[in-house]
C-alpha cells in the first residue's frame, strides 16, 4: 500500500514549492479585519447602493447559472441602472417644481418622491426576470408596471428638460397669458349678468307683464305702472342725479345697463391703450411689470420667474405640447433630445429585461425541479467524501505503525 504523505510534508511542499508565494506572502501579511469606524456610514452607503444599482443575481436564480447567463444579467443589470438613473436626474427638476413652494420641506419630498420613483423602477423591472410556471400572470403585470412608470418617465423627462432650462420663456408665455386674461375679463363687462341686474330685471318684466294684462280702468293699473316708471308727472324727471335706490324698477334697469356700457366702453379704451404699449415695449413680462405691478407681483418673483411651481410645471407642459402639436421640432431643441436619450434608454432596458427573462437557461435558475435535482447531486458528492473520508480514517492507524516499525 502507498505511503499517504503526513502534514508535515504538506508544510514543507507549501514552504519551497514558488506556485504557493502569494500563499505565503498572505500568511506573513495577513489581511486586517477591523470593524469600519463608522460603521453607520458604511451601512447608509450599502442600502444607497443597493436602492441605486441594479443586482445582477437579481436576474436570475440559483439553481444553475452558465457563465453566458452571469455576464447577460451583468449586462441587463447595468443597462437598467444607467436608465434608471437618467430618469430619475430628468425627472428632478419637475418634481422639484412641483414641491419648492414648501422650502426645506419641498427638496426633502422630492428626494424621497424621486428615489421611491427609482426603488419602483427598480423593482418591477427585477419582477420580469423572476419567471417560473407558477407566476406567469405575476411577471406580466411586472411587465406592464415596468413599461408604464418607464413611459411616465420619459414624458416626465421632456416636461423636466423644459422646465429647468426654459425659465424665461415660460415666464413670457405664463405673462402673455395673464395679459389675454385681463383682455377677456373687460370683453366680460358687457354681459349684464350681474346678480343685481338679473333681480331687477326679473322684477321689470314681471311687472310689465302684470301691467300688460290689467285694463287701464282698474285702479290696480295705475300704482303698478308707478312703481315701473313713475308717476306721469315724473315723465321728464332727470333720473341720472337720482339714487338707484329710489329709482322705479324699469328706470332701475335703464341705469345698469348704460353704466354697465360705460364702464366697459371705459375699460375697452384703456386696454387699447396699453396694447399699443405692449407692442411697442416687445416684451410681455417688462409690460407687465411696468403697467400691471399687481398682476405681476401676483404670479412672478422679483427676479421675473413664474412665483408657483404648480404653475410652472403647467406652463412647462402647456409648453412642449405647443411645440408638439404644431410640428416645431426645433424649437424643442435640448427637450426633444433629452426625450429621445430616455425612450432609448428605457425602452432597451425593458427589452434587455424581458428577452433575458423569456430565455430558457433564465427560466431553468428559477426552476425548484431543477433546485432539487442539485440538491440531491450536492447531497450524493457529500456522502461519497464522507466515506472516503472514514476509509481514509481506518488506513491512516496501520500506515503510522508500519512506519514505526520499519
Amino acid at each position: 500500500m502507498p505511503k499517504l504523505p503526513k502534514v508535515d510534508d504538506l508544510l514543507y511542499s507549501i514552504e519551497q514549492d514558488p506556485k504557493y508565494a502569494t500563499l505565503r506572502e498572505q500568511a506573513r501579511n495577513p489581511p486586517t479585519t477591523e470593524k469600519p469606524k463608522n460603521s453607520s456610514q458604511m451601512i447608509f452607503l450599502n442600502a444607497l447602493k443597493e436602492l441605486v444599482i441594479a443586482d445582477p443575481k437579481a436576474f436570475h436564480g440559483t439553481a444553475v447559472v452558465s457563465e453566458d447567463l452571469a455576464k447577460q444579467a451583468t449586462l441587463t443589470a447595468g443597462t437598467v441602472t444607467v436608465s434608471s438613473l437618467f430618469n430619475f436626474f430628468t425627472n428632478y427638476p419637475l418634481l422639484f417644481f412641483a414641491f419648492k413652494d414648501m422650502g426645506f420641506f419641498g427638496v426633502v419630498l422630492t428626494s424621497l418622491s424621486n428615489l421611491l420613483i427609482l426603488k419602483f423602477t427598480n423593482d418591477t423591472t427585477t419582477a420580469v426576470s423572476s419567471r417560473t410556471k407558477y407566476n406567469k400572470t405575476w411577471q406580466l403585470w411586472a411587465i406592464a408596471a415596468s413599461l408604464s412608470i418607464n413611459i411616465l418617465q420619459s414624458i416626465a423627462s421632456l416636461v423636466g428638460t423644459e422646465l429647468m432650462l426654459n425659465q424665461s420663456g415660460l415666464s413670457q408665455m405664463k405673462a402673455a397669458e395673464s395679459i389675454q386674461k385681463q383682455i377677456q375679463q373687460v370683453e366680460t363687462l358687457k354681459q349684464l349678468d350681474s346678480p343685481q341686474y338679473q333681480d331687477v330685471l326679473k322684477l321689470c318684466q314681471e311687472g310689465v307683464q302684470q301691467l300688460n294684462q290689467l285694463e287701464k280702468t282698474n285702479p290696480r293699473w295705475e300704482s303698478v305702472y308707478v312703481q315701473l316708471y313713475g308717476t306721469w308727472g315724473e315723465r321728464s324727471t332727470n333720473w341720472n342725479q337720482m339714487p338707484l335706490e329710489k329709482l322705479p324698477t324699469c328706470r332701475q334697469v335703464d341705469r345698469l345697463r348704460t353704466e354697465a356700457y360705460q364702464n366697459y366702453e371705459t375699460a375697452k379704451k384703456n386696454m387699447g391703450q396699453l396694447q399699443v404699449i405692449r407692442s411697442q415695449m416687445g416684451n410681455d413680462l417688462a409690460f407687465l411689470k411696468q403697467e400691471m405691478p399687481l398682476l405681476y407681483q401676483q404670479h412672478f418673483t422679483p427676479a421675473g420667474e413664474i412665483a408657483s411651481g404648480i404653475e410652472a410645471t403647467r406652463m412647462a407642459i402647456l409648453s412642449c405640447t405647443n411645440k408638439l402639436l404644431s410640428g416645431d421640432i426645433a424649437g424643442m431643441g435640448f427637450p426633444l433630445f433629452m426625450l429621445l436619450l430616455s425612450v432609448i434608454t428605457s425602452g432597451y432596458a425593458c427589452a434587455m429585461t424581458i428577452a433575458l427573462a423569456f430565455r430558457e437557461d433564465a427560466q431553468k435558475s428559477f426552476s425548484d425541479p431543477v433546485k432539487l435535482q442539485r440538491d440531491f447531486w450536492l447531497e450524493a458528492r457529500r456522502r461519497e467524501l464522507m466515506a472516503q473520508a472514514e476509509t481514509l480514517a481506518d488506513i491512516r492507524p496501520n500506515s503510522d505503525n508500519d512506519s514505526n516499525f520499519n
